[in-house]
């Protein structure tokens, strides 16, 4: 019987930190097994594009230094000679013997210089070659890496976990009917990559997405002015005087910029009344000192006063565990019954476990917002890396260095996804509610992709492929499913983005001579335009002939889903 994950931090720190650095080892080698490829010929190579890699190294350093000295050698002699054709300092015969010998001596750097030179051309061109041939060697291995390796591993590590080839219609119905989410999210974004799944039965799904805001974009210019005035110097002689300046104004205007957001949305019929929120808490980072100790004082005698106000309308009471309530600080919540129902004794330990740690995982990092029965999660941690699993970034010509790196990026990948499920993972209700759709298996488990993959799908080919001519930014790609046949759809992939108009501002600027001037200040005025094209797909690995005739060369797999765009 598979077991829930109680004491999620311990259990990461002694089980499933080793065991999935163990399975991950295991399946590089089943991977390697399975390719076919000549390890030590690959590494002979590998030495050897080393080895010449140095000596190219070396060679440029020659090609540097000689050019280098022939420049400086050059630059004295031209000194030299206009030093003695002036007769400003020493002997002038003597500079022009010293600009004659230098001239001659970096005509002796020519050659060397040359040899240098065509030494890294060869080497470097040598490089290259053998750089194809290693990555020829490494091809049936790079030709084996899949987008689900990393959630498979992690599956296999963790009880409770699974992990959905793509986002389905199904699972994305379940959290709208079931759990009440509310798609309105999604308005004025784009999807750039989602992962769906079950944490007992429970669906969450980890997404990236692009948002537009505007922001002020502060434009400068400039204006040089001049203008005369007679002085008198010491001597009593008056002098006409002409002064410089340059005025500078600037103007503040509107600009879209982008910004890329990652978050974890969870739904379960625990506690399906309550709603509150929690961000992270500098009490968390602190040390057991005097300093902390008297700043978590003081914050606790905050909530006393705030749960004792009977006046206002808020609920909240405080419970016993005070490092809790200071650390979690979910004061808004709207459920007293329902959130000591939630975070029991137990939850409140392994929660401030957590919330503490700081070598393990990484501590009080987290946003975490309950709205019913949806939970929003998101974190530092999770923001500033990478959640795609595209299997290129495990591509390399040196299998070694292809070891390693798989077994890194891997291991990163298992702390960060399960550090951002861990907050709930310290609630034992979470994992001991399911759904009656989960245990009834009433819901179809059908093969329809989502339109958070379509918008996946449109973004893996970049909004390069689908903005206006005229669009000077980046874009918020859309998605609308037009219909569906024969397990093949047509989707409408609309790129909203923005043209720039140049317009001149010009700006009043008082100078030093007294006048006021129009200083002409640059800007850019966004306006909005939109293109869209069709893209094909289907839910599978081996579409029909009459789909890959359609798709042609442009086609890509990409997590189980066969796509291409349209003319």
């Amino acid at each position: 019987m598979i077991q829930d994950v109680y004491e999620p931090l311990s259990r990461y720190r002694d089980e499933f930190k080793a065991g999935f650095a163990w399975r991950t080892e295991e399946k590089f080698e089943e991977l390697t097994r399975a390719s076919g490829i000549d390890v030590e010929a690959n590494r002979r190579l590998v030495e050897e594009i080393r080895v010449l890699v140095d000596r190219s190294e070396e060679a440029r350093g020659k090609r540097s230094f000689f050019g280098c000295l022939f420049v400086l050698l050059m630059a004295g002699s031209v000194v030299a000679f206009i030093a003695a054709y002036n007769n400003e300092v020493g002997n002038p015969t003597l500079l022009v013997a010293l600009g004659i010998i230098g001239i001659i001596a970096s005509l002796f750097l020519l050659s060397p210089h040359k040899k240098a030179s065509q030494l890294y051309k060869e080497l470097k061109k040598t490089v290259k070659a053998k750089k194809d041939v290693a990555w020829k060697q490494m091809e049936p291995l790079n030709a084996l890496y899949t987008w689900d390796i990393p959630v498979r591993l992690i599956q296999a590590t963790v009880p409770r976990l699974e992990f959905d080839p793509y986002f389905t219609n199904e699972r994305l119905w379940s959290l709208q009917r079931q759990y009440g989410w509310n798609d309105d999210f999604n308005r004025d974004k784009s999807i750039l990559f989602a992962q769906s799944g079950l944490i007992n039965g429970n669906p969450f799904v980890f997404g990236e997405y692009r948002y537009m805001k505007w922001e002020k974009h502060v434009y400068k210019g400039t204006k040089d002015i001049s203008w005369t005035e007679t002085e008198r110097d010491s001597q009593g002689k008056i002098h006409t005087v002409t002064h410089h300046e340059t005025l500078e104004a600037t103007v503040t205007k509107p600009e879209p910029v982008y910004k890329n957001k990652k978050l974890l949305i969870y739904g379960n019929d625990a506690a399906p009344n309550l709603s509150f929120s929690r961000q992270p808490s500098d009490l968390s980072k602190g040390d057991e000192g005097l300093f902390s100790r008297m700043r978590k004082k003081h914050e606790i005698r905050k909530l006393q006063k705030f749960s004792q106000n009977l006046e206002d309308e808020s609920q909240f009471t405080l419970m016993g565990n005070h490092d809790f309530e200071a650390l979690f600080h979910a004061v808004d919540r709207d459920n007293e019954v329902e959130f000591r129902l939630l975070f029991t004794s137990l939850a409140q330990i392994q929660m401030l476990d957590l919330l503490k740690d700081k070598s393990v995982g990484y501590g009080d990092d987290f946003t975490f917002r309950k709205k019913k029965k949806i939970n929003l999660l998101t974190s530092n941690h999770l923001d500033a890396t990478s959640i795609d699993t595209d299997p290129r970034r495990f591509y390399d010509w040196d299998y070694d260095r292809a070891k390693e790196n798989f077994q890194q990026l891997n291991e990163n990948y298992f702390r960060n996804i399960y550090f951002s499920l861990a907050p709930l993972l310290t609630i034992p209700l979470y994992q001991q509610t399911r759904t009656h759709e989960e245990i009834w298996k009433d819901v179809l488990r059908g093969r329809e992709s989502s339109f958070w993959e379509h918008e996946t799908l449109a973004n893996y080919y970049g909004y390069g492929q689908f903005k206006h001519p005229d669009c000077v930014t980046k874009c918020i790609l859309k998605t609308s499913l037009l219909k569906r046949q024969n397990e093949e759809g047509a989707v409408e992939v609309t790129a909203y983005g923005y043209r720039g108009v140049h317009h001149t501002e010009y700006v009043e600027v008082h100078g030093g001579d007294g006048c006021w001037h129009d200083v002409p200040v640059k800007w850019i005025e966004y306006l909005p335009v939109e293109n869209s094209r069709l893209m094909f797909l289907t839910e599978q690995e081996k579409p029909s002939d009459t789909f890959r005739a359609k798709a042609g060369s442009g086609s890509i797999l990409r997590r189980s889903i066969f796509s291409c765009l349209g003319k």
